[in-house]
């Protein structure tokens, strides 16, 4: 019988104010509270977890954080991403494994998140990271829905926003591929969104943020595909709960309805 695996981890929450898309984003208020504390809410409550910490560079998301009672490092506002904030954080902390919850994920579980940190007990995974069932089909041609693909191990093979796997029509390619898509018994089969939650071994998070963007990253805009693309295996797992990732405040108004449908389905 296997030893079990004790792993030391932290959730950090990448929280900043300036956005082109959806400016004070953290602080929007979803139903009686900051989009924010929707996301620590749930984080905290992952049992396998030491630590949640809101990393932001801004005073307001602090001052606010700090009330709802989380603990909240100050970085740099000049922090390329949300990953460069959660590695300069988890460098000064002792942790295996850094999970970085997306500051616009209000609808996290910890019990995903203990998921996530329970795949670190296979020496083999460097990084994991959440997929859900498409619901819709429109989403699959939606450039801000990410898809992933996945292989027999669990591993991925790819992140993109164009819908992948290609679906190919009999005869040659010049078809109508969004037709062909719909043409199908089952429209949705095989296709996965990705879920914008990671978990990362400590030293690989490092590793990452000190490596320069690759050209797939540039051309999708997805940073996940860095680890790929420098050979890095990211694990993937599905997810327990239904996504919202909130960019524009039209989703704000989305990740209320699904919150009003969890309620009243417990």
């Amino acid at each position: 019988m296997l030893d079990c695996v004790v792993l030391r981890a932290i959730v950090i929450i990448p929280a900043r104010f300036s956005s082109i898309r959806f400016p004070g984003k953290p602080l929007a208020p979803l139903r009686d509270r900051p989009l924010v504390q929707w996301v620590w809410e749930g984080a905290r409550t992952a049992k396998r977890i030491e630590r949640v910490i809101v990393a932001t560079d801004d005073e307001r998301i602090r001052d606010a954080a700090v009330a709802f009672g989380a603990e909240v490092v100050m970085t740099p506002s000049d922090c390329p991403s949300g990953t460069d904030r959660a590695a300069l954080v988890a460098s000064g902390i002792a942790a295996d494994v850094v999970v970085n919850v997306q500051g616009d994920e209000p609808m996290v579980t910890g019990s995903s998140v203990d998921r996530l940190v329970g795949a670190f007990e296979d020496p083999a995974v460097e990084a994991a990271t959440l997929r859900e069932p498409f619901e819709a089909v429109g989403d699959l041609f939606d450039p801000n829905q990410v898809k992933v693909v996945t292989g027999a191990s669990g591993d991925a093979l790819y992140f993109s926003r164009s819908p992948v796997p290609y679906v190919r029509g009999k005869g040659n390619l010049s078809f109508d591929f969004r037709a062909a898509v719909f043409a199908r018994p089952d429209p949705l089969e095989g296709f996965w969104k990705h879920v914008g939650v990671y978990a990362y071994r400590k030293d690989v998070l490092l590793e990452m943020a000190r490596t320069a963007p690759t050209p797939l990253e540039l051309s999708e805009s997805l940073e996940q595909l860095r680890l790929l693309e420098t050979g890095r295996r990211i694990r993937v797992l599905d997810s327990d709960f239904h996504s919202v990732a909130v960019d524009t405040p039209q989703e704000m108004r989305r990740a209320a309805q699904v919150l009003d449908a969890r309620e009243a389905a417990r």
